[in-house]
């Protein structure tokens, strides 16, 4: 709290005073107050001085004056607002900003005092996504078929990972789109959850109505729409699933000619029989829900659909690289750098920062500018058995969904797998869910990548790193393989600069790792023991 300046202070002046009075001569001493002494300006503000717009305060004046003169209390916020007058006021900070509010005492006599204290006002942190959709019909005769359509909810501070349906009959079901059918004529009210990529939700409603057609007959001779999921309805992206129709019914008398189905994920076909209908699901988030929908139609034109969720997930990469670090840079007049990556030896990669001292004498043998340095992300390679070297978490090649490792977790669940041997502190980049295929090779049915020797299918592993120099030059990508997975950049000497080096990893199905950075510092003199 800051204090107002000081005013001129009291003075008395004591007078002698003679009375004549009955019996004799009375003396005495009275005094009168030449000066006004002023206010003290003091106040409290709640519920404190920091919050999150719109910030509501409460300001209580807690003033005093020596006279005990009543005071005028006049407050300043400094804001568009342009003040108020009262011993408790409130008021509220609509915008971002370092607010202060000022008060002003005044006493009876014209004196005053000031102080004044600073409020602290930030961004309220984003209230999640927006979740809006339609409803496709919302009223008409039962059995009444709907189909919801999240596609217009949105959120601008992550990716929308999960939208979940209440459909007011018990019924739950997972996607973007959907298909639920109505038996009993009411009222019904659809809810739409949807979930951020932070944990985020938000929530939309809207209703529906069944009703009897004609007064009270309901609409007979619709089909039942039926499949069973015959594998996996949860797993690890790439994930095939295979889906059986065979239990869907026409009515008596007709017969079942069209089976369509829509996977959520921008694909779609359609059979004139029950035939069993296989799909791979891929995900570029953590998890992602996808409803996959079948509908059938009968000889009459009759329709009916179901929906059922298919459950996805993508461990996250991480990002990791070691630094070239040159011999000789602390010493007084020694220097080296490395021109091939080939001159490197093992132990002088580190995964930390690093400084590059005596450019100025490399700037002087040398006759160059520049300053190369080298990085790496290799590939990691473990020793197998029998001899043999394999690449990280090499992975089984059968078909069996349950028999795709991901380091020790099984496909069918979303944890974080283990920790791969001679990981130190971001060292290199890697998949959790591996990174190279064993002789057998992946299942044909993994997504194609044409970028691969023979058009291989991969969706397990680092597939490129992008790499940020920090000195204004274009995002370098490099693929993550044996020959790609080192780079250099040549630096322009100097005395001093600081550059921060971030790598980023993504896999083969487009997830990308968190950002991960270290730094090089260039230096004219030795390492240490001289100051930039």
């Amino acid at each position: 709290m800051k204090r107002g300046v000081w005013q001129p202070w009291k003075r008395q002046l004591s007078i002698l005073v003679c009375v004549l009075g009955i019996g004799g001569l009375v003396l005495g001493v009275v005094s009168c107050d030449l000066f006004n002494r002023p206010p003290v300006a003091t106040f409290r503000i709640g519920p404190g001085t920091a919050g999150t717009a719109p910030f509501p305060v409460l300001l209580t004046g807690t003033s005093t004056d020596p006279d005990e003169d009543e005071l005028v209390y006049t407050w300043k916020f400094g804001d568009e607002i342009a003040g108020a007058v009262g011993e408790v006021v409130e008021h509220v900070f609509r915008k971002v900003g370092t607010w202060t509010i000022i008060l002003i005492v005044t006493d009876s006599h014209g004196a005053s005092d000031q102080t004044q204290m600073d409020v602290y006002v930030t961004a309220a942190a984003p209230a999640g996504p927006t979740a809006q959709f339609t409803v496709t019909p919302t009223s008409g005769p039962s059995p009444l078929s709907v189909t919801v359509d999240a596609s217009g909810s949105t959120y601008s501070e992550a990716t929308i990972v999960s939208y979940e349906w209440s459909f007011g009959d018990g019924t739950t079901l997972f996607g973007r789109t959907a298909g639920h059918t109505y038996v009993t004529p009411q009222t019904y009210t659809i809810a739409l959850t949807v979930t951020g990529g932070d944990g985020k939700t938000g929530r939309a409603t809207s209703q529906v109505r069944a009703t009897t057609s004609g007064g009270g007959t309901p609409v007979a001779g619709k089909p039942s729409a039926r499949f069973v999921i015959q594998t996996d309805s949860l797993g690890v992206a790439p994930l095939q699933v295979a889906f059986d129709p065979s239990d869907s019914e026409a009515a008596s008398g007709r017969t079942l000619i069209l089976y369509a189905w829509s996977y959520d994920d921008g694909e779609a076909e359609s059979e004139p029989g029950a035939y069993v209908k296989t799909h791979v699901f891929t995900t570029k988030t953590s998890s992602e829900v996808f409803s996959v929908a079948l509908v059938v139609m009968d000889n009459a034109s009759a329709t009916n659909s179901i929906t059922k969720p298919i459950k996805v997930y993508n461990h996250r990469p991480v990002a990791g690289f070691e630094i070239a670090n040159p011999p000789w840079g602390w010493g007084v007049g020694t220097v080296e750098q490395y021109m091939d990556v080939g001159d490197v030896l093992e132990d002088m990669w580190v995964h930390d920062d690093v400084v590059y001292g005596n450019l100025e004498v490399l700037k002087e043998l040398v006759a160059t500018t520049f300053v190369r340095v080298w990085i790496r992300s290799k590939e990691i390679v473990d020793t197998g058995g029998a001899g043999t070297t394999n690449r990280w978490f090499d992975l089984d090649g059968t078909l069996d969904q349950h028999n795709l490792r991901t380091a020790t977790t099984s496909a069918v669940s979303g944890g974080t797998p283990a920790l791969p041997t001679g990981y130190l502190d971001h060292n290199f980049s890697y998949d959790p869910e591996g990174q190279t295929w064993d002789g057998s090779g992946p299942p044909s049915w993994f997504p194609s990548d044409i970028t691969q020797p023979f058009g291989i299918n991969q969706a397990w592993g680092i597939k490129y790193l992008y790499i940020n120099w920090d000195n204004s030059s274009p995002l370098q990508r490099v693929a993550y393989d044996a020959a790609g997975n080192v780079a250099f950049y040549d630096y322009p000497i100097g005395n001093g600069p600081v550059y921060h080096i971030t790598v980023t990893a993504e896999d083969y199905l487009g997830y990308q790792s968190a950002a991960f950075s270290r730094t090089v510092t260039l230096k004219y003199g030795p390492e240490s023991g001289e100051e930039i």
